[in-house]
Formats: C-alpha cells, structure tokens, sequence
C-alpha cells in the first residue's frame, strides 16, 4: 500500500476499468478513503473495492433484493453500498450508473464495509451536488445497518 491512496486509486481504476477516465475523485469525509467514479451509459453501478481486489455491481432495483441484476446475492462487503442507494433513492437523490473504485487506508472487515457505504454515499451527495458532513453519513450507514444490513 502507498501512502498516496488517490494514485493508487487512479491507477487501480485503470487496471478495473481500462476503457475509462475518472469523472471524479472524491475524499469521504472524516474517513482515509477516496472515491473515484465515471458515469455509466446504463443504470447499473459498478464497484471495485481494491483492498478486496473484487467487483460487483447492482441497481436500485436489485439492491432491494440484495442482489445484482441477475439475482446472485451481493457480496457481504458491497451490502452498505448497496443499501445506501436504496436509502438515497428514498430521500429522492438521483441514483445514476456508476463505475466506481474505492481506496484507501482502512483494513478489510467489518468496519471496512461500513466505510464503503459512508464513501458511496459522499460520492451520490456530491453528484446531487449536495454536501455532506462526516456525522451526516455516519447516521445514514447506520440507518442502514438497521434497516437493510440486520434486517432478515
């Protein structure tokens, strides 16, 4: 791992997507981990998690479902991500297809897949072109502990 986690991102963003450029590149906040994202033609988002060297991908409509478009059940570590989407489409912000890779400084595990649910989400606040504070997303992730994570 560098210490430079938005190089590393861009550079893993290429390895994942080599056909794209990031759109963005976005630091969540109170949080060491970065965002990078380019809009997709389509409305499935699309997310590599480098520490995890895994992707997956889902919509709106899936996630509900907690599974991608195919109905294979998401993966645990994209659950957050995928949960937020649905609390985020609820709250009436666009929710648009997405190519995106997360990096940073967190180990995986548990909080590991809280805190790509808090760096989705400041990346959908900052497309809404909405701000967000650290506490803000904090109370949404944990929301959706509750409401989709720990719900059976």
């Amino acid at each position: 791992m560098t210490d430079n986690p938005p190089v590393r991102l861009l550079s893993l963003f290429g390895q994942a997507f080599p056909q794209l450029s990031p759109e963005r590149v976005i630091k969540t906040p109170g949080r060491e981990l970065w965002v990078a994202a380019a809009a997709a033609t389509h409305d499935t988002v699309t997310i590599y998690a480098t520490e995890l060297g895994a992707r997956t991908y889902f919509t709106v409509r899936s996630a509900r479902r907690k599974s991608n478009p195919r109905g294979r059940p998401l993966p645990a570590w994209a659950r957050y991500i995928a949960g937020v989407s649905l609390a985020l489409d609820e709250m009436g912000m666009a929710i648009s297809g997405q190519y995106i890779a997360l990096a940073g400084n967190e180990p995986p595990g548990p909080r590991y897949d809280y805190a790509l649910g808090m760096a989705y989400a400041a990346l959908v606040y900052h497309l809404n072109e909405q701000l967000c504070t650290d506490s803000a997303l904090l109370d949404l992730v944990e929301r959706v502990r509750r409401d989709y994570i720990d719900k059976v």
